[in-house]
């Protein structure tokens, strides 16, 4: 049976959820970052934001001398796990496994379920059109046999809502000319040095990485070559892993905003460490 696996993702959530609320941030450039603190950095910003050439990582003051008119707004972390978790629940009706990837992107695998809800692009529409209209929640979906071909379908789409279906045996067209920088964790920390041998190489692009033999790719990556040759033929076999609950505590504390001592830092917390030891006796 083939597998219909769906990723969603609402691009920059919670600045989506802030202009559900707020219809003033609407088209203009919105960042959020901690309020407290000058030296904060930007964590998440609009398509508008980046056009005027912001990114996220950069200094929240450095951002508002590129764009004076930049709106920062708070993040709020209870905010976002409500809104994901009202994600959740509105697509458990039509995906019988799904994995949540951060807030507001999920993975849905759609595999089995033509009898009940028609075929997957239908569902997949069906999900983004009451998305947006019901909750204000633009997002861009991707459909594809496997988790990696269905999250580069939905990241290349330019501007929410949009669905991009890729059929089976059209995997490596649509792969060929995306860059390897788009492989998910390819360009974490721990795999910059693959990323670096690739640039050395030339080998940029998805369809670079196919053409070479495995034979090949693993005398110059080693270990790293076995996952690449296959995601270069967009193939992968992972499955949808289901949630799992596990009960949680969480304490904080907001520290000042230039509070540079290390000491007053490490005591406060050992602070919360207690509160939490307590807690869990």
């Amino acid at each position: 049976m083939d597998r219909h696996i769906v990723c969603l993702q609402i691009s920059a959530f919670r600045i989506v959820l802030a202009r559900a609320a707020d219809s003033a941030l609407r088209d203009r450039p919105v960042a959020v970052a901690p309020t407290h603190t000058p030296r904060a950095l930007i964590r998440e910003i609009s398509t508008e934001a980046f056009r005027e050439g912001l990114q996220p990582g950069m200094p929240i003051a450095l951002g508002r001398l590129i764009c004076p008119g930049l709106r920062v707004i708070p993040p709020d972390s209870s905010q976002t796990h409500v809104a994901h978790h009202e994600l959740q629940q509105h697509i458990s009706s039509v995906a019988p496994v799904w994995e949540s990837i951060r807030p507001g992107s999920l993975f849905l695998d759609l595999t089995g379920t033509t009898r009940l809800f028609g075929p997957p692009i239908d569902t997949a529409t069906r999900i983004s059109r009451e998305l947006a209209c019901r909750q204000g929640w633009p997002s861009t979906i991707g459909l594809a046999g496997n988790k990696l071909v269905s999250q580069l379908a939905a990241t290349t789409l330019a501007k929410p809502p949009q669905i991009l279906s890729i059929h089976p045996g059209s995997e490596q067209p649509f792969l060929a000319p995306l860059s390897t920088l788009l492989l998910p964790g390819l360009h974490r920390a721990n795999t910059s040095q693959v990323w670096q041998r690739l640039e050395d190489l030339n080998l940029l692009t998805l369809g670079a990485i196919a053409a070479v033999s495995l034979a090949h790719l693993q005398a110059i990556l080693g270990a790293p070559a076995d996952l690449l040759h296959d995601w270069a033929q967009g193939i992968d076999c992972s499955p949808v892993h289901p949630p799992i609950a596990q009960p949680v505590i969480e304490r904080s504390i907001r520290l000042d905003p230039d509070e540079v001592d290390d000491y007053l830092v490490l005591g406060r917390l050992y602070r919360l460490l207690e509160q939490l030891c307590t807690t869990l006796r």
